[in-house]
């Protein structure tokens, strides 16, 4: 198991809903590793049940006191794993903003895939990591 205190920052987590019915992993996750902010990495971000739609996603943030945002600039229009961003200089201008909010905390990269390997969302987390110092860990 990966752990980390309060106090330390500078983490990238990423994780993809997938099928899951519930929140249960996804709230575990943000309490385990003090996330200060969910950055959502789809390029639309709705998903097969409103649950995971942005909007119901913010509003459970909220209640948690976690910041949301949506970044459909890290979005991915390869159809594959590998990310190629719809608007690569709003993709560089993004990747700068997170790297600042990287700095008062960890934060979260949320997509659809559950399977990280999978996902386009392990090279935005590179991009972050050659940016900053940040760790990143790749959440199932």
């Amino acid at each position: 198991m990966f752990n980390t205190t309060a106090s330390e920052k500078n983490l990238v987590l990423t994780f993809g809903y997938g099928n899951r019915k519930t929140y249960d992993a996804f709230l575990d996750y943000l309490e385990e590793f003090n996330v200060t902010c969910v950055i959502d990495v789809r390029l639309s971000p709705r998903a097969w049940s409103r649950k995971w739609y942005g909007d119901a996603i913010e509003k459970l943030c909220i209640s948690k006191s976690i910041r949301y945002m949506s970044r459909t600039s890290l979005g991915n229009i390869s159809g594959c794993s590998h990310w190629i961003s719809p608007e690569k200089e709003a993709a560089e201008q993004t990747l700068s903003e997170v790297a600042e909010i990287l700095e008062t905390g960890n934060v979260l990269l949320l997509c659809a895939e559950m399977d990280s390997s999978r996902c386009h969302r392990i090279e935005v987390a590179g991009k972050l990591q050659e940016l900053t110092t940040a760790l990143v860990k790749h959440l199932q």
